[in-house]
């Protein structure tokens, strides 16, 4: 009998003070990079990043009584959404420039690999063929130096390719 007063109770509270029940009058809607679709009635609760792909909805005032408009729809979205086959579209051409910066990577190292074991071939010709004297200490220094950059250079490289190969 006590729950049936207590129900009786809502009812009637629903029906002469429907304000208890009202909605917000706009809805914000939008999509995250994982597809999990997010409402807020906050325009300041929304990540900057998806501020600019947000849905606005408008409600009406109250939930009392049978809409009357039945049939129309609610403001039309602002910004379309990026469908499923949007997103996979984006990260392959992603993928795809990060496969292409990976190859470029891999053929400079390549060319500077070259470039290096001519250096070091010209240096142990240069330690053979000179005598001991101020020419050849200068230019086994300079070569020594532009090895040592080369190998800096490939280093450097490297880890970019590393990079590019973990996010891929």
């Amino acid at each position: 009998m006590f729950r049936l007063g207590i129900g009786i109770l809502i009812i009637l509270l629903w029906l002469f003070f429907p304000s208890f029940f009202s909605f917000a009058k706009e809805i914000y809607r939008w999509t995250d990079e994982k597809g999990d679709v997010h409402l807020t009635d906050d325009f300041s609760k929304i990540p900057p990043q998806y501020q600019n792909q947000v849905e606005k909805t408008e409600m009406k005032e109250e939930v009392s009584g049978v809409d009357k408009k039945q049939g129309e729809k609610a403001s039309k979205p602002s910004v379309k959404p990026k469908t499923k086959r949007d997103r996979t579209k984006e990260d392959l051409e992603a993928y795809e420039k990060k496969i292409k910066q990976k190859k470029a990577i891999e053929g400079k190292i390549e060319k500077l690999e070259e470039e290096l074991k001519s250096i070091e071939k010209e240096l142990e010709e240069t330690k053979d063929s000179l005598v001991r004297d101020r020419k050849r200490d200068s230019k086994e220094k300079k070569l020594q130096l532009k090895s040592r950059d080369v190998k800096k250079q490939i280093a450097d490289l490297e880890k970019q390719l590393d990079k590019i190969k973990k996010s891929l």
